[in-house]
């Protein structure tokens, strides 16, 4: 997984970019915006998106790894919400 992280979900997924940005991670997305990981010293972490949506993950896990202190790049805490002309019309920012 580490090794050839784009062959997980593909190379814009919540799970490849976590394991691109934090050496020794390993993530794997699930069915209806689910998420784990585990870090390099065994911490797992589990996420589980309420209303089954993935675009919700790449804050959230920003936001629970910030509190571990493992800080993400500025992409992961703040998701663009477009409307089906493809204009930004909001965006996604985990509560701190």
């Amino acid at each position: 997984m580490r090794s050839l992280p784009d062959l997980i979900r593909g190379p814009q997924a919540t799970d490849t970019r976590l394991m691109r940005a934090l050496p020794g991670w390993i993530a794997k997305g699930g069915a209806e915006g689910l998420l784990c990981a585990a870090g390099p010293d065994g911490l797992g972490v589990a996420l589980k998106v309420q209303d089954a949506g993935y675009r919700a993950l790449r804050p959230a896990i920003a936001s629970c790894l910030a509190r571990l202190g493992d800080e993400l790049d500025r992409g992961f805490h703040r998701v663009p919400v477009r409307n089906s002309r493809g204009e930004d019309v909001g965006e996604l920012v985990a509560q701190p």
